[in-house]
């Protein structure tokens, strides 16, 4: 069989240069050797971990803002859970059985495109009743519940070096290589209004926000929606103190992003002013966007002086230092 980068070259050869987002969504979801498709390890010891396996602080919130919209419908007999790419799962087994513990019946429900991801997640939800579908346009807009951590920032990018757009080509010797090309004026028209593009530099930015925004929020007849992810607004993500596109693997910075596609995990910070925008081009209006830090501390969560903390306040703290660049946006339907 070949590799994913031969596969690559060859599709490149034969129908000209890829989009960065086309090469990005083949290297992360390629059907045979896609990084998620093979199902990444996460949690310790593997490539990444999430705040939800920090500390409990993070499930506790998210069943705190479900409960609180469960209670602000009128307490539903039907009320839906939904998590979109739930990783091991285990957050969404936190989730379900901290509602269940507060008697709030709900169905789960699990959006997960990766076949090796959906298998790890019910082993951890067995004995748990859930449903699995691959989009949210799958579901029936219902009343609930939904959120997703880190997922918006795997969403594929279309990698722009002002005014040109970076594309994916290969070269005589089969190698993956950038080219540019002058940028449509519709994916430029993507960047923030509120950056003053610099010729030269480089911006990521997403076509599949809008659609995938829409999608997310067209499930939820009534309730609300928490998206959870490191970025900023604007200015915040596009200064190019990070770079526009990074790569992960074994829980450490990787290489080149054109390296070994489907071996390492890529990823792009979240404009949540594009998210923002996004949302309100469907009619959803935002009701919170603020730091995960900010977003804890508001349901209680503080730690201890330094000198008697536990292991467990220290993961806390880490949660709680507002130097991480993580957000926390909600909207309510």
């Amino acid at each position: 069989m070949s590799s994913l980068r031969e596969r690559l070259v060859e599709r490149i050869r034969a129908h000209g240069p890829l989009t960065f987002a086309q090469y990005m969504e083949a290297a992360l979801f390629d059907p045979e050797s896609g990084f998620y498709t093979r199902g990444p390890g996460i949690g310790q010891g593997g490539h990444f971990a999430t705040a939800a396996m920090a500390h409990p602080a993070f499930a506790a919130a998210i069943i705190a803002e479900a409960a609180a919209t469960w209670e602000a419908l009128g307490r539903p007999k039907q009320f839906r859970l939904t998590e979109a790419g739930p990783g091991t799962g285990g957050l969404a087994r936190r989730v379900s059985e901290g509602l269940t513990s507060q008697g709030v019946p709900h169905e789960l429900v699990l959006i997960e495109l990766s076949t090796g991801l959906q298998a790890r997640q019910r082993e951890t939800l067995a004995g748990i009743e859930a449903r699995w579908v691959e989009h949210p346009a799958e579901l029936k807009p219902a009343s609930g519940f939904l959120y997703a951590n880190e997922v918006l920032d795997a969403l594929p990018v279309r990698l722009l070096q002002w005014p040109d757009e970076v594309l994916v080509d290969a070269d005589a010797s089969g190698r993956l290589v950038e080219t540019l090309q002058q940028a449509e004026p519709a994916i430029a028209r993507l960047l923030s209004a509120q950056v003053e593009p610099r010729v030269g530099a480089r911006y990521a930015v997403r076509p599949s926000m809008l659609p995938l925004v829409a999608s997310l929020v067209g499930s939820v007849r009534r309730g609300r929606v928490a998206l959870i992810d490191y970025g900023g607004v604007g200015t915040e993500v596009h200064d190019g103190r990070r770079p526009p596109v990074r790569t992960y693997i074994g829980g450490q910075q990787g290489g080149d992003p054109l390296q070994a596609p489907g071996t390492q995990d890529l990823t792009a910070d979240v404009d949540f002013g594009a998210l923002t925008d996004a949302a309100k081009a469907v009619g959803v209006e935002v009701e919170q966007l603020l730091t995960q830090p900010a977003w804890l501390r508001s349901h209680g969560w503080e730690t201890p002086p330094a000198d008697v903390r536990t292991e467990e306040d220290w993961a806390l703290a880490g949660l709680l230092d507002e130097r991480l660049p993580f957000m926390v946006w909600l909207a309510r339907r």
